[in-house]
């Protein structure tokens, strides 16, 4: 379970405005939010046939904030629901919760969902969050799968793969990183499906008032190592392959390959060679 989100969820579900004499103040019940996010759950569990909830929660501290210092910086300031932590600490009173120095809950997911130890079995990963499908796996969305009365989703690595580099092209704005300059969540994908090179080259100009010089093209040509269309994408925009580099470890969402369980810290990723 996303611990983070359906406890903000549940949080701002529960404030409401008062006003005395004109003025307005906002109050909120954190018993009643309690109440509603074991509700949630225990529907959630019904819904799924499990026999085990373990929630995700995520640390104060943030390691993707070392690799790009303006990481999530696009929140800053904004109000938190008020019994936000009281609904945190109710969730680690009450279920089997998993934190991990300097990870986000979504890491801790990824992590969970791709250890066959840690959690023998089946897993399903519970969570409203799209970028959870860069992680191979079962997933189950209540507002996509649950609001059509489907069964978890199966993510296949590829698929995984394929959502992970389609995101590392097009950025996440709502985390504050943009990407590369131009191209969308479309695009990005198709570039990813059929992955194409962009490739500059040099020439000369034949007439006109700029006869004599060079004139920078870019084509394509086509390539199955879509890293390398990725890299290709961020130098044509006027970027370069470490700008890439940080995109894609800002997008990852950790597997169980990329946590180092003895350091407990994890391990950045890097383009296959």
């Amino acid at each position: 379970m996303d611990g983070d989100l359906f406890a903000y969820q549940m949080a701002c579900g529960v404030e409401k405005p008062l006003e005395f004499d004109g003025h307005f103040i906002l109050s909120a019940d954190a018993d009643t939010g309690k109440a509603n996010l074991d509700s949630m759950f225990e529907h959630f569990r019904e819904t799924l046939d499990a026999d085990r909830i373990v929630v995700a929660l995520s640390d104060t501290e943030n390691y993707r904030k070392t690799v790009l210092p303006t990481y999530k910086s696009n929140r800053d300031g904004i109000r938190r629901p008020m019994v936000l932590e009281a609904l945190k600490e109710h969730l680690a009173a009450t279920y089997e919760t998993i934190m991990r120095p300097t990870l986000e809950a979504d890491d801790v997911l990824g992590i969970l969902l791709t250890n066959p130890k840690v959690i023998p079995g089946e897993k399903i990963v519970v969570t409203e969050d799209k970028d959870l499908r860069s992680v191979p796996g079962l997933h189950w969305n209540p507002k996509k799968e649950g609001a059509m009365d489907k069964g978890p989703t199966k993510v296949s690595l590829a698929e995984a793969d394929r959502n992970f580099y389609a995101q590392v092209l097009s950025g996440d704005m709502v985390d504050g990183y943009g990407g590369c300059p131009g191209i969308g969540k479309i695009r990005a994908a198709q570039i990813v499906a059929s992955p194409f090179l962009q490739v500059r080259t040099e020439e000369e100009v034949k007439r006109g008032p700029n006869k004599g010089t060079k004139r920078v093209l870019w084509v394509t040509e086509p390539t199955d190592d879509v890293w390398a269309a990725i890299v290709s994408h961020y130098e044509k925009a006027g970027l370069t392959e470490d700008d890439a580099l940080t995109a894609a470890r800002v997008a990852r969402i950790l597997r169980t390959e990329d946590y180092d369980y003895k350091k407990k810290e994890p391990i950045l990723w890097q383009p296959s060679t």
